[in-house]
């Protein structure tokens, strides 16, 4: 994989269920504010973003947030950071799953029950897997193909409608509670998160790292973009826009009538399909790296002979995620993919500052990226993301709690039998 298809990895993952369902929801919890909070929110993980370029250059191997977090702080650590994302990952997959099917209700205006869920999930999961495990140039096009196809529409949207909006509408009519700001602003991260995908498989890259960095850099910003200017377009477009079940649909219906309608309907589809595409390539990756580190088991890491690809850990990570789709058992542990993700974030860029100090020491790869205005863009990155969590419910910090302590089950569970296995010193 080059930058571009690198850079698909991201923009599937932020151009997704969240990016045509949310517009509603944003403006019913914000109103006009809700652009300019997602502007805010977007510099926020441009700064994030700067992090992960600076220490995924550093890196030629698979695994992402985990393997930069292991590599600064020790196996320990890296493997909390591992699962977590892992559980998140696949926790906000199964959601992009559903998030198909309710595309598909709202297109064809019947409700989809369990048996015709699994008609739509099972052989869509199939088909991704099966280009997840062929890997190379042929999943390499799938995904570039998928954010090409999903970004030309909004953006021909976006270039005709954006100047032609009245710029009263975009103007916020009522004072905004913090309540508001911190809701709408976890829903934006959500929006935003996933663009981090791209540094998962980086060992599949050419030169990862020089291509990593920049796809990470051209990815975010390609998304603040879209999504900045996708909710104005809404919000410009729309009468009634909380009430919407497909914002962007409507948007297009307005300029272009019911052909922009079904465009922008089938691009949501498309773009959910894309995500889900860029998702299991990161989850899967994700699973074999935690295995070529031993913090899990080997078998876990096991490619196929042919592709080089990890079999093993694509299979199981589509199990669970057709799994949790088709029990709906992920709509209880959402709140807790939003709060890890956060918690992943912060942990990269603590990790950009601890290997910025080991590389003076030998002690780590040097990093082929620096970031500009460091001490600026950690300052942002650490009390963004600590104001973040300090937002958290007690269901969301109890989720997270509950995961972190169990991951710590996991890595002693997998640690004991190997020191078990030692030779005791005389």
């Amino acid at each position: 994989m080059g930058v571009a298809t690198l850079a698909a990895v991201g923009v599937n993952s932020i151009i997704g269920a969240g990016f045509y369902l949310l517009p509603a929801q944003y403006f019913a919890t914000a109103g006009a504010w809700a652009p300019i909070i997602l502007l805010v929110v977007g510099v926020l993980m441009f700064a994030i973003a700067l992090c992960f370029a600076e220490v995924g250059s550093r890196f030629r191997e698979n695994g992402g947030a985990y393997l930069y977090v292991r590599s600064a702080f020790g196996p320990l650590a890296g493997f909390e950071i591992g699962w977590v994302l892992y559980v998140s990952r696949v926790i906000s997959t199964a959601s992009m799953f559903a998030a198909l099917v309710m595309l598909l209700e709202v297109t064809t205006g019947r409700s989809l029950d369990v048996v015709a869920t699994a008609a739509v999930v099972v052989p869509m999961a199939t088909v991704i897997a099966a280009f997840s495990v062929v890997g190379g140039r042929t999943n390499a096009g799938l995904l570039t193909t998928l954010a090409i196809v999903k970004v030309a529409p909004v953006v021909l949207l976006i270039v005709v409608a954006l100047p032609a909006l009245d710029p009263v509408a975009l103007v916020p009519a009522q004072p905004l509670t913090w309540h508001a700001v911190a809701a709408a602003a976890a829903m934006g991260m959500f929006s935003y998160a996933g663009f981090e995908n791209l540094a998962i498989p980086a060992g599949e890259a050419r030169d990862p790292q020089r291509d990593v960095p920049r796809a990470l850099v051209t990815s975010l910003a390609a998304g603040v973009v879209l999504l900045v200017g996708a909710n104005a377009v809404a919000i410009g477009l729309v009468p009634d826009l909380a009430l919407s079940r497909l914002a962007l649909g409507d948007a297009a219906g307005a300029v272009f009538g019911p052909t922009g309608w079904w465009a922008i309907a089938a691009t949501a589809i498309l773009a959910v399909v894309g995500s889900n595409a860029g998702a299991l390539l990161a989850n899967s990756r994700l699973l074999q790296s935690l295995a070529d580190q031993g913090d899990i088991g080997a078998w876990f890491g096991r490619r196929s002979a042919r592709y080089g690809t990890p079999v093993v850990a694509i299979a199981v990570s589509t199990v669970l995620v057709v799994a949790l789709t088709l029990t709906g058992t992920f709509q209880s542990l959402v709140v807790l993919a939003v709060g890890t993700r956060v918690l992943v974030y912060l942990s990269v860029a603590l990790a950009s500052i601890r290997l910025r100090r080991a590389e003076r020491t030998g002690a780590a790869p040097a990093a082929t990226y620096r970031m500009p205005a460091a001490p600026l863009v950690l300052a942002i990155v650490v009390l963004g993301c600590a104001g973040i969590l300090a937002q958290m419910t007690l269901p969301q910090a109890v989720a997270i709690g509950a995961s972190l302590v169990v991951g710590l089950v996991l890595f002693g569970a997998q640690r004991l039998p190997r020191r078990a296995s030692q030779p005791t010193p005389p």
